[in-house]
């Protein structure tokens, strides 16, 4: 086997059917000597190649520099991490109401129970028949009189509100950093969270 390295850039061919001091590639390229040839391979390009004319006389390897992470880029993943958080959060611990029954907390059913109530009330300006419904988590709708209605989205409101609060804190938090590293170690936890 026998390689070559690309001048400039460290790039290294090999092939198994060459023999050292081959150079298949054509100027720019020079060839490898046998005892450079593992070390080469293994870590192009990131080598310190040293020459003597077109002949190498030692090849080291070294560890790259990791490429700094842009803080805007890191503050936005990491406030995706705290919304998504909080999505699994309210959806995992939903709110037992007076009524003892089980109701979901997340976005989609605040802004649901909002439509729900919102076409309702249309419905009931227009003059027209309309029933008020919604559903306990993994039962079917019921039938509520508004003011009961009204009363539970503000009970789910009300239990959702401590959380949405800490999320603007840890957002907060998120943006007050001044390097990707201090981004990183912004704690979430909603578990944390008392009501």
């Amino acid at each position: 086997m026998s390689a070559i390295l690309q001048r400039g850039s460290n790039y290294v061919q090999s092939q198994s059917h060459r023999v050292y001091p081959e150079n298949w590639g054509g100027d720019g390229w020079v060839a490898v000597p046998p005892e450079f040839e593992e070390i080469a391979i293994a870590n192009s390009p990131y080598l310190n190649v040293t020459y003597d004319g077109d002949t190498i006389t030692n090849i080291e390897a070294y560890t790259p520099e990791p490429e700094p992470v842009d803080l805007a880029t890191a503050q936005q993943a990491r406030q995706t991490e705290n919304k998504e958080a909080l999505a699994e959060w309210l959806d995992a611990h939903p709110l037992q109401w007076t009524d003892g029954k089980i109701y979901g907390v997340t976005e989609e059913d605040q802004r649901e129970m909002a439509l729900n109530l919102m076409q309702y009330q249309v419905a009931v300006q227009a003059g027209q028949p309309a029933v008020l419904e919604w559903h306990a988590q993994k039962e079917s709708c019921r039938t509520f009189e508004q003011s009961e209605y009204v009363a539970l989205s503000l009970a789910i409101a009300d239990y959702v509100y401590p959380y949405l609060r800490y999320q603007e804190s840890v957002k907060e938090a998120i943006y007050q950093a001044q390097t990707a590293e201090e981004v990183a170690n912004v704690k979430i936890d909603y578990a944390s969270v008392s009501g």
